[in-house]
């Protein structure tokens, strides 16, 4: 397996340009609709698949499914190669107070860049502005890396923060303890490369992120 997308601090890449202006929830005035956008780096995007096969699109998909006639959109704002600072500018998107939900992922490439408590103090920074816009916000860790069929620690750290911004308030997307609990022999089929999801590990992505939203529309 290589490593690919992720920027893993190996040499000084440059920031991707910050998003540009993105559109709205189109549903957004609909009565009873559900509006999400993800945000976050290439395990947010999808990265390696395309387009519908995406967990995001595949996300919309089960929940149509679970909301017949419901309006339900998920849009995908999430940004491969990406560090904490483009989520904090996708904050200031005027069209993001549009959504109700927002799923983040973030943190991997800040891991070699950015002192642990600087980059929680910047993802704070985020979730809260979010938070204002009237958004929920679900907190989501990234997956361990996966090296000679064994799991590393490399992103733990990242993921212990995660975990403690969420605390009892967030709800949380926790994909790195559901892929240790599931263990290595059976989640080395979710990997496409180290770090990165392929067909399998994307639709059981999606369907623990449908949970968790089901779960905060039950409240």
């Amino acid at each position: 397996m290589g490593l690919t997308a992720c920027s893993w601090g190996q040499t000084a890449t440059p920031l991707p340009t910050p998003l540009p202006v993105e559109p709205g929830c189109p549903d957004a005035e609909t009565t009873g609709s559900l509006c999400i956008v993800v945000l976050g780096d290439s395990i947010a995007y999808g990265t390696p698949l395309e387009g519908t096969d995406r967990w995001p699109s595949q996300l919309e998909r089960l929940l149509e499914a679970r909301y017949p006639g419901r309006a339900v959109t998920v849009a995908n704002w999430a940004v491969p190669g990406s560090r904490v600072d483009v989520l904090v500018a996708a904050t200031t998107q005027a069209s993001l107070a549009t959504f109700d939900v927002a799923i983040v992922i973030e943190g991997v490439n800040d891991a070699a860049w950015t002192p642990l408590e600087t980059w929680r103090a910047d993802y704070l920074t985020a979730v809260s502005a979010m938070e204002r816009r009237g958004l929920k916000v679900v907190v989501g860790t990234p997956p361990p890396t996966l090296v000679d069929g064994q799991f590393t620690t490399q992103y733990d750290p990242t993921a212990d923060a995660l975990r403690e911004i969420a605390g009892t308030t967030r709800p949380i997307l926790d994909i790195a303890a559901q892929w240790r609990r599931d263990g290595a022999a059976t989640a080395a089929s979710y990997y496409s490369d180290l770090i990165h999801q392929g067909p399998t590990g994307q639709a059981k992505m999606a369907e623990m992120a449908r949970d968790v939203v089901v779960a905060l529309e039950s409240k």
